[in-house]
């Protein structure tokens, strides 16, 4: 498993982290055999957020359990509108989040906590000024932004740097070799994937922002469940959201070079897709859920494997990114 210092952070983080959205971790189920064999293969790095139900919880019970707090990145995050006509991106909710979520993880400290969303409404200014309050209390370590767009992530880091404060150091937008025909979870999730998002990556191309991928296997299109042949199927396998977001020709034929591949390499699907977000120019850092430590192992055999930029081109329909 490749490793990666992180901007504020004293200690690195693996490249492929483990998601906490899954339907175990949600429902607050014991999740420790999931999360043993992340460490297992490398990843000590979990995502969460207020948002994933009983994540937080489940995870605090492992770590006071486990006693391995220090071993691990901890990403949670904050400010999520819930419903869209809801406004949560100020100060009250981001505190209120973050004592909720210290309490449930156990911990006082999250390593990187980030925004859920964005509402381009309220000034950067002010989230950077409150945020830079949690960082002087000790309560994070460092922030960023989940569904941000560069703009505004640009605008926040100008602020901070006048004014002697800490910026974002991280940013969490949906980014893979599969594409997005529609945003699949609403209230302004955004994407860096595809020729249109360029600009996007040219902000994180020359900063090196740490990347934090979701949906880096597009919600399990591209986790080896669906074969390339399943036309149709993506709405009863994997539900509304997903046949919403993902549910297109070009993604099904990306699928099937991914199969053709993974046969030639004696790899898994999952491993292939993943290796692409990781063979990126840009400081990616792909996000992966698992109902099971067989299918977290599968994906970790990416650690095993590397892409030229030819097999990436391939993979992604002749286009490079």
């Amino acid at each position: 498993m490749e490793y990666r210092k992180l901007p504020q952070l004293d200690r690195e983080a693996s490249r492929l982290v483990l998601g906490t959205s899954g339907k175990r971790f949600i429902a607050g189920e014991d999740v420790e055999d999931i999360i043993e064999a992340a460490l297992e293969i490398g990843i000590n790095c979990l995502d969460t957020a207020r948002e994933y139900g009983k994540s937080e919880e489940a995870i605090g019970r492992w770590l006071k359990k486990s006693g391995k707090r220090d071993q691990i990145v901890l990403i949670s995050k904050c400010c999520h509108p819930h419903f869209a006509f809801l406004q949560r991106m100020n100060e009250k909710a981001a505190e209120e989040d973050l004592k909720k979520s210290l309490d449930a993880l156990g911990t006082d400290h999250i390593d990187l906590y980030l925004f859920h969303r964005d509402q381009e409404s309220v000034p950067v200014e002010t989230v950077v000024e409150f945020m830079n309050r949690f960082l002087e209390e000790g309560k994070i370590r460092a922030y960023g932004g989940s569904n941000w767009s560069a703009k505004r992530i640009a605008a926040a880091n100008a602020y901070a740097e006048k004014n002697g404060l800490v910026g974002f150091t991280a940013t969490s937008p949906h980014y893979s070799l599969g594409r997005q025909k529609r945003d699949p979870w609403g209230n302004g999730c955004k994407s860096i994937t595809g020729d249109q998002m360029k600009d996007e990556r040219a902000y994180y191309l020359q900063t090196q922002m740490p990347i934090f991928c979701w949906s880096s296997l597009c919600n399990g299109v591209f986790s080896g469940k669906l074969a390339s042949t399943d036309k149709g199927q993506i709405m009863k396998m994997f539900g509304f959201n997903t046949f919403w977001g993902y549910d297109c020709p070009d993604n099904y034929e990306r699928l099937a070079r991914c199969e053709e591949l993974a046969k030639k390499k004696d790899t898994t699907v999952s491993a292939i897709t993943l290796a692409w977000v990781l063979g990126s120019e840009l400081n990616t850092f792909p996000i992966v859920s698992a109902s099971s430590p067989k299918r977290l192992k599968e994906n970790g055999k990416v650690s095993e494997l590397t892409l030229t930029e030819e097999e990436r081109t391939w993979l992604n329909l002749g286009a490079k990114e």
